[in-house]
């Protein structure tokens, strides 16, 4: 689209002349002057009437202006979003997470984007790692919270917050580290030997899952391989059953802190090194990341950092 014939038109129209419109337009008269005759001819119209003094619109000239008005709007507004969007004032970030991260770390995040951003539409996905992966690979969604390790390939990612993993036991367990004096390395929890749980009933998480992954990894460093109640897709779910007495599961600490639960499972610490996992903004490699996307990625961080340090 030439907007310089916009320009020269209006210009005309206002002046009513070709020789004030061309003085105006710091241009020759007979350059403006061929140039509306090559877009009249263009067109198939004639715009301005030269038999009046001073110059004057036809009909298809007025329909012109009118269509030119409405263009020149549309431009103008279509600047002001992308202004808007360029200042953070609208937008649309797509997040994928996983339903832990939904669970624990979205309403503490979402609230202070909203806050800061309130024109910015979040667009919300849960899925497993492995569904994130994809999706994030595939471009439908921004970035992505999540736990290490990225599998895929064409991703990278920025660590944000390192937890230790613990185990959930029912609340009647009596075995053996379960009087509560055993504690190690200053832990926060007793220590516990998983070796003794090698019969007790495990609450696991479906095998695209993090959690799930990490807790067949602890039972392979430690040869056992314990009878599985059932499997979940939600770390609640397990604390929960493990909390009504139904078996052993694996948390990470903040899902610990922040259950809320009136009746808890008993907690342990395991593990020398202790197993932990990092959790991850995941983006696509070498693709543009809106400045919407960056400012959520910055203040999950921000909240983040603040969460631990309260």
């Amino acid at each position: 689209m030439d907007l310089k014939q916009f320009e020269y038109v209006l210009t005309i129209n206002e002046e009513r002349s070709f020789s004030k419109a061309a003085k105006r337009l710091f241009i020759s008269q007979p350059s403006l002057s061929q140039y509306i005759n090559r877009l009249e001819t263009q067109l198939g119209v004639t715009i301005f009437d030269r038999t009046t003094n001073p110059l004057t619109l036809t009909y298809e000239g007025e329909l012109y202006i009118e269509a030119t008005h409405n263009i020149l709007s549309l431009l103008d507004n279509l600047q002001r979003k992308f202004d808007d969007v360029s200042n953070l004032k609208a937008g649309r970030v797509n997040i994928g997470l996983t339903s832990s991260k939904a669970n624990n770390f979205l309403p503490a995040i979402l609230p202070v984007f909203k806050g800061k951003y309130p024109g910015i539409e979040v667009i919300i996905t849960e899925a497993s790692s492995s569904e994130l992966e994809d999706m994030l690979s595939h471009g439908l969604v921004d970035l992505c919270l999540m736990n290490l390790p990225i599998k895929s390939k064409g991703l990278e990612y920025e660590e944000i917050l390192a937890e230790k993993i613990f185990l959930a036991a029912p609340p009647s367990y009596d075995g053996p580290g379960s009087d509560g004096t055993n504690f190690d390395n200053g832990e926060k929890y007793p220590y516990i030997d998983i070796k003794t749980l090698s019969n007790e009933p495990f609450i696991l998480l479906h095998t695209q899952q993090r959690v799930r992954q990490l807790a067949d990894s602890i039972f392979a460093a430690y040869g056992i391989k314990p009878p599985t109640l059932l499997e979940t897709h939600s770390l609640e779910t397990a604390m929960r059953l493990s909390a009504a007495g139904m078996g052993f599961c694996f948390l990470p600490e903040s899902y610990i802190s922040d259950s809320g639960l009136v009746k808890m499972p008993k907690f342990y610490s395991f593990g020398k090194p202790e197993f932990s996992w990092t959790m991850v903004i995941a983006y696509r490699q070498n693709t543009y990341r809106t400045k919407a996307a960056v400012a959520f990625a910055q203040t999950v961080k921000d909240v983040i950092v603040r969460k631990e340090t309260d």
